[in-house]
This record gives structure tokens, sequence and C-alpha cells, in this order.
């Protein structure tokens, strides 16, 4: 007959090895699920092609890599303050895509390495021809010209460099939830002056709109020649996950 101290020992031994097991299992369930890859339908960096299929410059980098990488995903368009409020909340794992990184945004979010070094697409100005600007202002002096207004959307960052100089500037900010299509729109119907866009995304806004001649680009001097675009995260995200896409990015940029 086993004495009774064996049968606890044999018994507890039992019990770590299942939990071990479901644990094992647990974590093969979390690595099974897809990252959710979400993003606005916005040329020229995601968006849908004449054949319905997703296109553009972040998609091209980023799928080979989380293929490389092996990593499932999926992709879900999904407006840009959701896209925020959604990896804040950390319910799942979710990642914005195409976004840059902030101080603020670090402080709730996981990020990649950079997915997209965009050396081509510096931001410029999309302004209304009525909006006048004189020719060879920087950055700072055309945010500081009297009564003008930036539309700009909710909680968007346009990198370290335009933001500063918004906030040293004190111009008038007016808000927007909108997608970059109706903010051109905005423009046109002179609810704001101008916008931040790569000089790309405002020739193509300008050609799809109808009443694109009322709008003008415009480039100040000094502007950053290269941004970097990064996946903003939630902290569910496994750490691992990211640095098998990083790894596997590290070639591509």
């Amino acid at each position: 007959m086993m004495h009774p101290h064996f049968l606890h020992r044999r018994f507890s031994y039992s019990r770590c090895f299942a939990l071990a097991i479901g644990l094992t299992w647990a974590q093969q369930g979390a690595t099974q699920e897809p990252l959710r890859l979400m993003f606005e339908n916005r040329a020229p960096y995601a968006y849908k092609n004449k054949q319905g299929k997703l296109d553009g410059l972040i998609v091209q980098s980023l799928e080979p890599a989380l293929k490389k990488a092996g990593i499932d995903f999926v992709w879900i368009e999904t407006p840009f303050k959701r896209q925020l409020s959604i990896v804040e909340q950390d319910q799942d794992t979710s990642c914005a895509t195409g976004v840059f990184m902030t101080k603020e945004r670090q402080r709730y979010a996981k990020f990649s390495g950079a997915i997209l070094h965009d050396q081509e697409r510096p931001s410029i100005i999309l302004a209304h021809q009525d909006f006048k600007i004189p020719p060879g202002l920087n950055l700072l002096q055309v945010l500081s010209l009297s009564k003008a207004r930036l539309l700009k959307k909710e909680h968007a960052s346009y990198g370290p460099h335009i933001d500063d100089a918004i906030e040293k500037s004190g111009i008038q900010i007016v808000s927007t939830t909108a997608e970059s299509r109706n903010m051109a729109k905005m423009l046109v119907a002179k609810r704001g002056d101008f916008i931040f866009v790569s000089e790309e995304e405002a020739r193509t806004l300008i050609k799809e709109n109808a009443d694109g001649a009322h709008l003008q680009i415009y480039t100040p001097s000094g502007m950053p020649q290269s941004q970097d675009r990064y996946l903003m995260c939630t902290n569910k995200t496994a750490d691992q996950t990211l640095q098998r896409l990083n790894r596997a990015l590290s070639p591509n940029l």
C-alpha cells in the first residue's frame, strides 16, 4: 500500500503537469490568433485597387514581412479615431498600421520597428487657392500666418517636426474625424485653410475632387524629407510577435 505522503506528492505532480499542458495549449491558442491590422482606405499607403484588392506602400512592405515571420494576420478597415480607441482599450491583438510614433501613444501602446521609411513622400501643405501664402516661408512661418486655420484630424500626428511646429505656433485648429478625401472637400468649402498630406496624396485628392481646381500645393522650406511609419499595437500583442516581425522587416527597409 502506497504511503499517503507519496500519494499526495504524486497527485500534486499530476496537477502541475496538467496545468503546464493547459498553459501550453493556451499559449498556442494565443499565438494562433491572427494579428488584426487596422487601416484606412487611403492612397498611396493602404487602399483598395480597381480589382477590390488591398494594395499600397504599407501593404507591399508589411505583408511579405508578416508572411516571412510566419505571423497570421487579417486586414480590417477601421476609421482612424476608432483605431486609436481599440489599441488603448487593449481588448485583443490589434494594430493600427502606418502611424507615426509619439510619446503620448507610447504610454499605452507597443510599437513595431519602422514598417515604412518614406523618403520620397515628405509632408506638404494642401490649401484652398484663396489662402495666400508668400513664397519661401518655413513651416513655423506658415503656421503663424494671421487667421490661418489648420484642418486637422482628431488625434492625428504628422511626425515630431510638424507636431512641434503646430504646438509652438498656436494656430487655430479645426478638428475633424473625416478621412483625407472628405477633408479635401472641406477645404473646397473653406471650412479650413489647409491640411498636411504627402505631395502624391495631395495630387490624388486634387484629381479625384470635382472642385480640385480650387486647391493648391505649397511646400514650406526646411520640411523633413523622410518619415518613418510604424505598427501601433495593443499591449496584448506578444513581444515575440513584434520581434519576429522586426527581424523580417529589417532587410526590406
